[in-house]
Formats: C-alpha cells, sequence, structure tokens
C-alpha cells in the first residue's frame, strides 16, 4: 500500500527527514511543500525512492532545494501523495538524484555561505513601488521572471552578494537600496544587546532563556532582523523579568522598548543605538 501523509508542524531539519525517509522506504510520488497566505506550493518529485527533479514557478532542479531549507521557517505544510510520475519539465530535474545525503550537504553548504540570507524572508510581505499589489517575498521569487522591477537591476558591485539564486542577489540588493521594502518594520537584532544590558546582571538561566526564546522567534539563524509583531513578544518578556528584579529596572525596560518601536517605526534606524545608549545612562 502507498505511503501518503501531511505534517502540519515543520522545524528545523523536518524537510530533510521527509526526503530521507520517503527515500529510504523508495515511494514514487509528488512531495508538496505548502508556505501558506496564498503562496504558490514548492514540489519535488521522487521516483523509487529517488529525487528526480524539483520546481517552484521560476525556480527549477537543485535550486528548488535551496529555497526549502533557506526558508524551511516559513514552511507551513507538508504533503506527499504516491502517483506514478509522467511529463516532467526536463529543466526540474535534479543533478545527482540518486544521491539524498550529498544533494543536502552541498545544498546545506550553499545556504550555509549564502551572503544574502540575513535579509532573505519568504513570508513576510514586500512592497515594490511598481506593483499595485503587495506580495510574500516568496511569492516574488516563484513568478520572478514577471517582476519587472527587479528583473531590471544590473549586479551593482557596491550591492551584489553571493547567493546560491541569482534571485536572491537581486533581491537582496534592491532591498538593500530600498528599491522595494518590507511591508512591516524590522528591528534590528543588535539593538536588543542595550536591552539586555538593562537587566544586568543576569544568571546564566535567565541568559539562556531569553537567547532560546529570541531564536524561537527568529526566521532562521542568520536572520539579522526581527519583524516588529515578534519583536512586541519577546520585549513582554524582557519587561517581565526586568519588573520581576525591581520596579526602577522594570520602568527603565518600558521606557527603552517603548522608544525603540516608536524609532523603528518612524524608520530612523540610524538613532536606535545612540537613544538606547540614552536611556541606558
Amino acid at each position: 500500500m502507498g505511503i501518503s501523509f501531511s505534517i502540519s508542524s515543520v522545524r528545523e531539519g523536518t524537510v530533510f527527514n521527509v526526503m530521507q525517509f520517503l527515500s529510504l522506504e523508495r515511494v514514487t510520488g509528488v512531495l508538496k511543500f505548502s508556505f501558506g497566505n496564498n503562496i504558490p506550493e514548492a514540489i519535488v518529485y521522487l521516483d523509487n525512492g529517488n529525487l528526480l527533479a524539483a520546481e517552484f514557478g521560476s525556480i527549477f532542479g537543485n535550486s528548488v532545494l535551496d529555497v526549502l531549507l533557506c526558508q524551511e521557517y516559513a514552511v507551513k505544510e507538508i504533503i506527499f501523495t504516491p502517483e506514478r510520475l509522467s511529463n516532467l519539465n526536463i529543466k526540474a530535474k535534479l543533478d545527482k538524484a540518486d544521491k539524498l545525503d550529498a544533494v543536502i550537504l552541498n545544498v546545506s553548504k550553499d545556504v550555509d555561505m549564502c551572503k544574502c540570507r540575513h535579509l532573505i524572508y519568504g513570508a513576510l510581505t514586500t512592497k515594490i513601488p511598481s506593483e499595485e499589489v503587495n506580495k510574500p517575498l516568496l511569492s516574488i521569487m516563484y513568478s520572478f521572471d514577471n517582476c519587472a522591477a527587479l528583473c531590471k537591476l544590473q549586479e551593482n558591485p557596491n550591492y551584489a552578494k553571493q547567493a546560491p539564486l541569482p534571485q536572491c542577489t537581486l533581491i537582496h540588493q534592491a532591498l538593500t537600496q530600498s528599491l522595494i521594502a518590507y511591508e512591516q518594520h524590522l528591528v534590528p537584532i543588535k539593538s536588543f544587546k542595550i536591552l539586555l544590558e538593562i537587566l544586568n546582571p543576569l544568571t546564566e538561566k535567565e541568559l539562556n532563556s531569553l537567547r532560546g526564546y529570541m531564536k524561537s522567534l527568529l526566521p532562521h539563524p542568520k536572520a539579522t532582523n526581527m519583524s516588529l509583531e515578534r519583536f512586541y513578544a519577546f520585549a513582554s518578556a524582557i519587561e517581565s523579568l526586568a519588573q520581576r528584579k525591581s520596579p526602577e529596572i522594570g520602568s527603565r525596560a518600558r521606557k527603552a522598548i517603548h522608544e525603540l518601536v516608536n524609532i523603528i517605526k518612524s524608520k530612523d534606524v540610524a538613532k536606535v543605538k545612540e537613544s538606547l545608549s540614552n536611556q541606558k545612562n
């Protein structure tokens, strides 16, 4: 009897574990990765346990695995359906698809060395001046060939960064030059340092707890920013801990958080460190 399943709890490593399981079971069928929020699915085809092909709109083959491992945090559901394969797009064929461990290892190395990843948040909605409708970044990647604003970009040596996908190089360049922007406000992780200093001295248990919680709120380990929505949750934990230390420390933390949020909303990020330093003193 064929194997079919749906996984709705995706954690780091789930993508590889699912592929490894299906490879060992030598199944044939279609593996779909759903990102939700009306973002198109990424599809991987398996033949007798081998990764045969993969496609995600304008992205094909091994590059799709780059997207999946880099944006694993954005995957909402993984569905496998056994079925016979036919009429696969030749461009979608994977290289060395019969050696799963080697393929995933190479992709992991590519993702780890990517110089653009810290700004690539696929689930966040982006604003492009020439587009009437705001779209999640993954939707833009899916239909990248139709995004005139980005396709016309030429790699600028002052902004260009190495990445496994040329789409990410151009997206990073556009974000850096504010040619496109995320709809949500982003809070620089560097600004957390002074908030944590307000809480000093911290016990090892308190510090590890805050670090672990912060990590759980980040889109991926290489992220340099946190969405404002998630920052509110982290700030609540900081304020609660500060209040337990003393009413005075709680008041300082609350004021520092409030000022940081106002600066982020005004997009005057350059003032973040200076303003919070004043709060500290």
